[in-house]
């Protein structure tokens, strides 16, 4: 019951905001995420995974808008150690991303428009699962940091009350805590989402 009150609440809460605001708009979003993990060694060869996301999104402003998300990520990527046959490590990693991004719309028409956006985004850890195959100084989950930073840039569209999003992201922290790596990881976003309220 208490819950039920706390989403109804949100919702009107919500609704009374939108139409304050000029240029708000609320809705959820999933999409595919094509994953890697970087590491700065030669004899070490980094293959992406394709995983999804789903979260929250805000966007407020119109010709120039900020757009707050909440995400949650898979964060997968599989390191191969050339130097030794049948050698890797499988990094999954499940984060929550809050993305902050300051963005144009370049075509904004009634029915639909065209932007451009970039901003940071903190990734917080909520579960680490390191597999490592015939890999003696493999990088463990204890190894591993609960949060990092990174830097997202891309372009997308609305048509209607419908948001695409193409998006990568740059790592800019090490999520090792081991000095003798910088592991770094990057990401390939493709999102849709649903503006509810508008």
């Amino acid at each position: 019951m208490k819950k039920l009150i706390l989403c109804i609440a949100t919702i009107i809460i919500t609704s009374q905001l939108s139409a304050q605001i000029d240029g708000f708009s609320l809705g959820p979003k999933v999409g595919a995420t094509f994953s890697k993990y970087t590491l700065d060694i030669d004899d070490i060869k980094e293959e992406a995974k394709s995983t999804f996301h789903w979260g929250v999104f805000a966007r407020i402003g119109q010709g120039v808008y900020v757009q707050p998300e909440i995400l949650f990520m898979d964060r997968s990527g599989v390191l191969v150690n050339q130097n030794r046959p049948a050698s890797e490590q499988v990094i999954k990693l499940k984060t929550i991303d809050i993305p902050v991004l300051l963005g144009v719309r370049l075509i904004n028409l009634d029915v639909a428009n065209v932007r451009i956006f970039g901003g940071p985004v903190a990734s917080l850890s909520l579960d680490r699962k390191l597999t490592t195959s015939n890999w003696d100084e493999a990088i463990t989950e204890d190894d591993m940091r609960k949060a990092n930073w990174g830097i997202q840039f891309g372009a997308g569209a609305d048509v209607l009350m419908f948001t695409v999003d193409l998006r990568y992201e740059v790592g800019m922290g090490d999520y090792s805590k081991i000095d003798l790596y910088d592991l770094k990881n990057r990401l390939f976003t493709v999102s849709l989402g649903w503006k509810i309220l508008q």
